[in-house]
């Protein structure tokens, strides 16, 4: 038997490779779980017990899109009401019993807590919990029922004057990141993209990320002005294979229009900064004293929270935009701002990353060129 305490996505993908027949009991259940699920399904048969609780639905914390795909898929799906139990069966080999619902939230930020046993007690007693609940609902639930219960929905929207009380409980996410905003700002260019072994200490060289991100001077001589003092900006770079590789973190001065343009020596120390003189002055910089390589990866941050990465995606996907490619949020673009689900997943694995190759010394970072004015 093993306790689970994180990393639940993988731990659900290697238990679903080579099954043949997978079961879940869960009350809630969401679109991107569903899209990582069907990505990696490659046996016969998946049968699933959840609410059919249509508050759950109108509220979001469940999602009758994330049915509706399943059963396309062939997917059999049962409701159970006051359903609270969770539970994931793999075959005859596994299962997965937790407090943690097929949805982000379960998988990715709240605090959960499971075990995984290969048990064969303790797998046919589960399992003969699951028939037990299966065979209290004789119906499936069919696309139909869904296109009627989404049309109840649309017709009852929550209308309400009262104030939602509070709730006083710590916040994992809240915890971690307060309440700034969190930024990833990209350097390179699609045709410019570096190699996988090359070491970050290059890039803080090369660019002076260290004192100041840099922008370009924009149409009416916009500026980047959503940065609030405080705020925290991740760096990654574009390297080959379309990926980026997340390399440091700083915090952020508040945009000043005077002050926060390249000067001449700054230009001299790196050209590009002709095409890209606009800035963000940043503090505190930390650098993986490591290659592009080992550093966490944007992609895994897409793959696992989808739309809800990004400040941008969430927003429109909560106003009930479908198909929402949040990769298509990263072109032509300086930088992107994070959710707080995302910042919370990158604050996560930029840790782990220190932990395991260290930082850049400081002495190094001192050593560069501090840009000119130097700003205190």
């Amino acid at each position: 038997m093993k306790v689970i305490q994180n990393e639940w996505l993988a731990i659900f993908l290697s238990e679903l490779q080579n099954t043949e027949s997978l079961k879940i009991i869960s009350p809630f259940i969401t679109d991107n779980m569903v899209t990582h699920l069907l990505n990696n399904w490659h046996g016969n048969n998946i049968q699933i017990i959840t609410r059919y609780n249509l508050n759950d639905f109108r509220s979001g914390v469940s999602s009758l899109k994330a049915l509706k795909r399943l059963i396309n898929r062939g997917t059999e799906i049962k409701g159970i009401k006051d359903l609270h139990s969770k539970a994931y069966l793999f075959d005859t080999k596994s299962i997965i019993i937790t407090s943690a619902n097929f949805t982000n939230g379960g998988f990715f930020n709240n605090y959960e807590l499971g075990i995984k046993s290969e048990s064969e007690q303790q797998i046919k007693e589960t399992i003969d919990y699951f028939n037990k609940l299966w065979s209290l609902n004789n119906d499936l639930l069919e696309t139909e029922k869904i296109s009627e219960w989404q049309k109840i929905i649309s017709e009852n929207r929550i209308i309400t004057t009262e104030t939602n009380l509070k709730d006083y409980g710590t916040s994992i996410i809240r915890k971690t990141i307060g309440n700034k905003n969190y930024f990833i700002k990209f350097y390179g260019r699609g045709n410019k993209r570096a190699d996988w072994n090359e070491n970050v200490n290059d890039i803080v060289k090369g660019t002076h990320c260290h004192f100041a991100i840099t922008f370009p001077k924009g149409k009416g001589d916009k500026r980047p002005i959503r940065y609030n003092e405080g705020d925290i900006v991740y760096m990654a770079r574009m390297i080959d294979g379309g990926e980026y590789a997340i390399f440091g973190k700083a915090i952020a001065r508040k945009h000043d229009r005077i002050r926060d343009v390249a000067s001449m020596e700054d230009k001299k120390e790196v050209d590009w900064k002709e095409e890209f003189p606009i800035y963000i002055r940043v503090h505190s910089g930390e650098f993986l004293n490591t290659s592009f390589k080992n550093c966490p990866k944007m992609g895994v941050l897409i793959n696992e929270l989808g739309y809800e990465c990004f400040k941008k995606t969430k927003k429109r996907h909560n106003n009930g935009e479908e198909n929402i490619n949040p990769r298509l949020s990263l072109m032509r673009k300086p930088d992107i701002w994070l959710s707080e689900e995302g910042a919370y997943w990158v604050e996560q694995k930029f840790e782990e990353a220190k932990k395991r190759y260290s930082l850049i010394e400081q002495s190094f970072i001192d050593g560069l060129y501090p840009g000119t004015p130097i700003v205190k």
